[in-house]
């Protein structure tokens, strides 16, 4: 297994802000044994950055222990050789699923038996015949949740997967990226942890690379390949420079190229002209590369439904993306919009863009206009979706959520007693400026947050089908443009099916209708996180 992936919460360059410890009562103390150094200084960084006590030495005060493919005997003997005959009462002894998942929910899990390490004789590997495999090939006939039983192996295939799509190549790159994320998919919907290398090889979808780095974490504990990725400097270059909005995998490997390594080389080259997105981006840098969380997608889908309503009363705005499917956190809100009555959503993006840009709640904006055309479904090339949207940067006040109680509330969303609704509340702040202080304002002042928002425009004869395309996952989501073609002889998009054989597009008034067109299971959003 690697360092877990680190894309989702970049910091600026020499920013090294002491962790608030936020749960004092529990002390972890991390084996490292089968453990690369680097690696365990990993972890205990990330462990302390989620607000953990991290002990650097075994003692009393020591809480939670935790160990990676290793027995209860094999602890006990690491211990045993730093002099520690045996444990302290109430100390619990875990293995990694405990500390992943108290990392992903960011706070102590409980401690079950199914986390705790066991003996040796529990712990030999399953035989092959002892757990039949049966999984069909395509990912969207199988359930895949946010929580399974093998993180350690599609930490690492994900970060090969995010590695092939740096280094570039066309289409031989990027048919290795999908590579490694099929075989992630598949161990990600797998019912059981994976034990032994002759098990992922009779798994449909894993190919010889990833079975070599499955082979490595089983034997090792760790994938050494993808350990020298993590520690190297194209990688996390690469991550850098993809962290600035509007910034591709191609921009970032040619200024990798020139020899740029941080974002001050970004700004202070005078050769670099950025366009609007990319000045915005790297202006508001930590903001968009700081999660997203649950409690702030609401509080923006709230804010967007209040506007959209009262321009058009009975227009949905649904959050879709990641947040639907379960996730705590995210990188951006997908906002999906539409009406029962068809027709009813022209023109309504427009009209709340003009409220938004009059509450200075906008601090970027890039709209597309609606180019669907039903006689070009029938194109092979025809995957991508048409519908009328708007990339934006909301400026997301900082008292919206407050550690402590307020009144305060965003302006849109009307609370009883609430007068002129229209107007920001008195006090919000998020008049001040536009982004990144190009009117005055300084980012370090600013009192709001930049959070990307995108809104989708939906007919309602295509809503159905575009909430199943803007819900995801993107991988669950191309297997489902696979099988309809390759085993339906139809056409999928995030519009309608076609079914070339009667030349029909078959209506949907709910996905449940897209999934009994395709004669699948229904699949509940948070079974499709592939």
């Amino acid at each position: 297994m690697a360092a877990p992936r680190r894309k989702k919460a970049r910091t600026v360059e020499n920013e090294k802000a002491e962790p608030q410890i936020l749960f004092p009562e529990t002390k972890i103390f991390i084996v490292d044994r089968k453990m690369t150094k680097s690696r365990h200084d990993f972890l205990q960084a990330l462990a302390r950055r989620k607000g953990f006590v991290v002990c650097g030495q075994f003692g009393s005060t020591v809480t939670h222990i935790v160990a990676e493919d290793l027995s209860t005997e094999q602890v006990m003997e690491y211990f045993q050789k730093k002099g520690v005959t045996s444990l302290y009462p109430g100390q619990e002894l875990l293995n990694m699923e405990w500390f992943t998942r108290s990392m992903e929910e960011k706070r102590p899990v409980l401690c079950t038996d199914s986390l705790r390490l066991k003996p040796s004789q529990a712990s030999v590997s399953v035989a092959t015949e002892d757990i039949p495999v049966r999984m069909p090939s395509y990912e969207c006939q199988r359930i895949t949740a946010l929580k399974h039983h093998n993180h350690r192996f599609t930490t690492a295939l994900e970060l090969l997967e995010e590695h092939a799509g740096y280094q570039g190549g066309g289409q031989r790159a990027d048919s290795r990226a999908r590579g490694f994320r099929r075989a992630s998919c598949t161990l990600k919907s797998l019912s059981h942890p994976l034990t032994s290398i002759e098990q992922a090889g009779k798994l449909p979808n894993i190919g010889p690379h990833s079975l070599a780095v499955i082979k490595d974490i089983l034997e090792d504990g760790y994938s050494q390949e993808v350990q020298d990725i993590c520690d190297g400097d194209f990688y996390n270059t690469m991550q850098l420079f993809t962290g600035i909005f509007g910034i591709g995998c191609s921009t970032a490997r040619k200024w990798y190229e020139k020899g740029f390594r941080t974002l001050d080389d970004i700004r202070n080259d005078s050769t670099i002209t950025l366009r609007k997105d990319q000045k915005i981006g790297l202006e508001l840098y930590q903001d968009l590369n700081t999660p997203v969380t649950l409690a702030e997608a609401n509080i923006i889908q709230e804010l967007v439904k209040a506007e959209v309503q009262r321009l058009q009363p009975g227009a949905t705005v649904v959050l879709t993306g990641g947040f639907r499917r379960g996730k705590t956190e995210g990188h951006d809100v997908d906002l999906l919009i539409s009406h029962p009555t068809e027709g009813k959503e022209t023109g309504l993006l427009s009209a709340v863009l003009a409220r938004l840009r009059r509450k200075n709640l906008l601090a970027y904006e890039s709209t597309t206009a609606n180019t669907y055309d039903p006689s070009t479904v029938t194109k092979k090339e025809y995957t991508l979706d048409h519908f009328e949207r708007c990339f934006s940067i909301f400026k997301f006040d900082k008292s919206w959520i407050s550690s402590k109680p307020t009144s305060q509330s965003p302006p849109g969303v009307v609370k009883p007693g609430t007068s002129n609704p229209d107007l920001p509340h008195q006090g919000d702040r998020v008049s001040l400026g536009t982004a990144g202080g190009s009117d005055g304002e300084s980012t370090a002042e600013k009192a709001w947050v930049g959070r990307r928002v995108d809104l989708i425009i939906a007919p309602a004869s295509q809503y159905a089908y575009a909430l199943v395309g803007w819900t995801g996952s993107k991988y669950f989501n191309r297997s489902a443009r696979l099988y309809a073609e390759r085993e339906m002889n139809m056409k999928l998009t995030s519009h309608v099916l076609y079914d070339p054989v009667k030349n029909q597009y078959l209506s949907a008034s709910s996905e449940e209708d897209v999934f009994r067109h395709l004669q699948l299971p229904y699949r509940e959003p948070t079974e499709r996180n592939c």
